[in-house]
């Protein structure tokens, strides 16, 4: 195999790669987004100026929040996970205690899994095993030698192919991924191969094969696009607005620092060989024999600033509208009582895009812990479960209701019952079910 043939990339890959890289920037912002030369150079603008101007720009990220508070949404409550007979498996329990071999647990790297998904659109999980083979079960157990979950981002599956198995089923057939600089994994149906670039050539560094029929690797999608491999991002149709806001803001900032002080207007001295320079920086010469020729300060208009400040402000509303949070940011700019009618359908949308993401959770996490069984030659039999309810309810209002429900002159005890219940479900939150279960059996008991 030829450097070039390794080096080979999908055709999607090719034309997503530039958009993946500012969304990553895009998230994580900071010294990542500046450096990456998002600002522009005005025409006839100086090399000196733009260098100093994209030195003290400033970066307002709302692609981050936006990513976070989804996936803050998703795992606040806890997922139903069934392991079924992979439970009894104490390396399997091993797994989830340390999933990657860096000491995350499944759980957290499942969140991180979703939230670079969020980002990109779609990540990849390989489920690997080390190739030392335990004599017995102590031994493995001793050595901790199981299958082990690596997280992919797109930049690193460089190249991929699908076929049709004999059940018709559609597997994954190849995958070529990135490992290091120079380094490349290519995985079959039935074997994998570690490559290296040397010069013009590529060199073969270690092989291997495993009996999965399929590349034992899986796809966890934000939003599925209909086109394999091609998932869509929280925040694509968001980087540009908020390129946008960090180009007004620069802009802004060059208008305060150019027109925060006057600039000095006076006459050149008659006969001088001296250049003359007009700028906002610098004096502003005329000719001495002018009507008037006193020198005086020009003082430079503002009125840019009023429509930059409403064009970012409109940005900022567009930003969460696409996002679907238009109900978050209505919360906080309104002061003003809300029926809980007009929050809850304001977060419907929401809801939806939260549903969609659960359902492809629980499918990419049962996939893991199906490839998992099938590295150790069994099956997996359990279930996972997402919850399906996100809406975000409002406490205050609910207890306020409840409230003047009690007071309400009802001469039904199973109403009054009922209505206690559904205010100790408001306020216990985060309380254990038994104790829950306890406190539901006193207000039965009740007369």
């Amino acid at each position: 195999m030829t450097r070039e043939e390794l080096e080979r990339k999908h055709p999607d890959y090719e034309s997503c790669i530039d958009d993946w890289h500012t969304f990553i920037r895009s998230y994580f912002g900071g010294r990542l987004y500046k450096e990456a030369g998002y600002l522009l150079q005005h025409p006839f603008e100086s090399n000196a100026n733009y260098g100093r101007r994209r030195a003290t720009s400033y970066y307002y990220n709302y692609c981050g929040p936006i990513v976070d508070i989804f996936v803050s949404h998703l795992f606040r409550k806890e997922a139903q996970r069934d392991y079924g007979t992979l439970a009894e498996n104490p390396l399997f329990q091993s797994f989830l205690r340390d999933a990657d071999l860096e000491g995350n647990t499944f759980k957290h790297f499942i969140r991180e899994a979703q939230r670079f998904a969020a980002v990109y659109g779609r990540v990849s999980i390989l489920v690997d095993r080390p190739a030392i083979e335990a004599q017995t079960m102590a031994h493995a157990i001793e050595r901790d030698l199981r299958p082990y979950a690596t997280l992919i981002t797109p930049e690193n599956l460089l190249d991929w192919g699908f076929e049709r198995a004999d059940n018709g089923r559609v597997v994954m057939a190849m995958a070529k991924i990135k490992e290091g600089e120079g380094a490349t994994r290519i995985w079959t149906s039935h074997s994998w191969e570690l490559w290296r670039a040397d010069k013009d050539e590529a060199v073969l560094v270690d092989a291997g094969e495993h009996g999965l029929g399929e590349v034992p690797i899986v796809h966890l999608y934000n939003k599925r696009s209909g086109v394999r491999m091609w998932g869509i991002s929280d925040i694509q149709d968001i980087v540009d607005i908020n390129k946008n806001i960090y180009y007004l803001c620069s802009d802004a900032k060059e208008i305060i620092e150019n027109t925060a002080f006057p600039m000095l207007a006076m006459p050149y001295g008659r006969g001088g060989a001296q250049e003359k320079e007009v700028g906002p920086k610098n004096i502003l010469q005329f000719d001495p024999a002018e009507p008037n020729a006193r020198p005086y300060w020009l003082e430079a208009p503002h009125s840019s600033l009023s429509e930059i400040r409403e064009w970012v402000r409109q940005d900022i509303c567009e930003i969460y509208r696409i996002a679907k949070l238009g109900g978050v940011k209505s919360v906080e700019e309104y002061s003003g009582a809300r029926s809980g009618a007009a929050i809850e359908l304001e977060y419907q949308q929401l809801y939806s895009v939260l549903s969609e993401k659960a359902d492809n959770l629980e499918q990419a996490e049962a996939n893991v812990c199906d490839l998992w069984a099938r590295w150790e030659g069994g099956a997996f039999d359990g279930v996972i479960d997402y919850p399906d309810d996100f809406s975000v309810r409002d406490l205050d209002r609910e207890l306020e209701n409840a409230i003047k429900a009690q007071s309400a002159n009802v001469e039904s005890s199973t109403f009054k019952k009922e209505l206690n219940k559904k205010i100790a479900d408001a306020v216990l939150t985060k309380i254990d079910a038994e104790t829950m279960a306890r406190i539901k059996a006193e207000i039965e008991g009740q007369a």
